[in-house]
């Protein structure tokens, strides 16, 4: 009688956490109003104009492994690209609901360039809290870079090919 008791408290236990999880889920995916999107993005917080080859056209930086570290600011720049990824997975998501058509391939490769930024990000702080070196943290960081600028470049596309409308507000919060 006791376990029985014991195993539907758990049961239902298991039951409210999925189910709060599913919330936070489903809240975290909402596309919200454009202002509320720009307003979540760290733009000045890596410099990361300042490496890229064409900012927004072109994929690529032009920065070395060396010298990647130093020019986004370390660990700040990288936990700024960090944050920055959801974001303009958001401003995807918005592109494709509001524009004249949407590429979901290119949406898809997106959110794949995210999951791999986002590793190499960990990978980069990881590195560099364990050894306070930045030898192998900016291997990861000028991957991390390399990464996110083939992803600004794609949701430019994106924005310039399927959502023509909403390209002159993305390059302005850009």
């Amino acid at each position: 009688m006791i376990v029985l008791l014991a195993q539907l408290v758990v049961t239902a236990l298991l039951f409210v956490v999925l189910i709060a999880w599913a919330r936070g889920q489903q809240k975290q995916r909402r596309v919200g109003s454009w202002d509320e999107l720009v307003g979540q993005l760290h733009r000045n917080e890596c410099g990361f104009e300042s490496i890229s080859e064409r900012y927004l056209y072109k994929g690529g930086i032009k920065a070395s492994v060396d010298d990647i570290w130093s020019q986004i600011d370390g660990a700040k720049g990288l936990w700024a690209l960090y944050r920055n990824v959801p974001v303009l997975l958001k401003l995807a998501d918005y592109a494709a609901e509001h524009g004249d058509s949407s590429n979901e391939a290119l949406i898809e490769s997106l959110r794949a360039d995210a999951f791999q930024i986002r590793v190499s990000v960990i990978t980069a702080l990881g590195k560099y809290a364990f050894s306070r070196s930045t030898v192998g943290a900016s291997v990861h960081a000028h991957r991390a870079a390399s990464m996110y600028s083939d992803m600004l470049f794609h949701l430019t596309q994106l924005f310039q090919d399927h959502s023509g409308g909403l390209f002159p507000r993305y390059l302005e919060a850009m």
